[in-house]
């Protein structure tokens, strides 16, 4: 099972343009960070807070962050910034390192790695973490395996009072 935005609030809000850092790739459901530089980047390691999802994917150039206007309908422009959509409402379905039962539910994960966009998640205690489990993959497809999970975020980027 591939990483995807399971579910998003009707008409979901789409954020501004950010030109993504250079050399990134991102993935449909890549949850993304705004990086110290100032760029679109996919979350990968614990204690990055998340600005949204990426709803596309795309491989930007060696060169994409020395652009100086968002560009958004040629990802081979320089300066491309890719499709998010805010954090808020939405269940993202994705994977662990672990495997999980009904009792896991209502606890937190945090990336632990990340590939191509492609983030894996690893429970990271019961009191804080980026993400907070909702569901089971099983809850929507009962061929899922045991380390599918469904989560929201629990460390927004754009929130003082995200857990520190």
């Amino acid at each position: 099972m591939a990483q995807k935005i399971l579910r998003a609030n009707k008409g979901h809000k789409v954020r501004p343009p950010i030109i993504g850092a250079s050399s990134e790739v991102f993935a449909v459901g890549s949850p993304v960070t705004i990086n110290s530089a100032g760029n679109l980047a996919v979350a990968s390691s614990s204690g990055e807070k998340i600005y949204g999802f990426c709803t596309e994917s795309v491989t930007l150039l060696s060169t994409n962050a020395n652009g100086t206007a968002p560009q958004t309908s040629n990802s081979a422009a320089i300066g491309y910034a890719p499709e998010v959509i805010h954090y808020d409402g939405v269940e993202f379905r994705c994977l662990a390192d672990t495997t999980f039962a009904q009792t896991d539910i209502g606890t937190y994960l945090d990336i632990v790695t990340e590939t191509d966009g492609v983030v894996i998640l690893n429970q990271s205690g019961t009191t804080a973490g980026q993400f907070f489990i909702v569901g089971l993959g099983s809850d929507v497809d009962p061929a899922a395996a045991t380390n599918d999970i469904i989560v929201t975020v629990a460390e927004p980027q754009d929130s003082a009072a995200a857990q520190a």
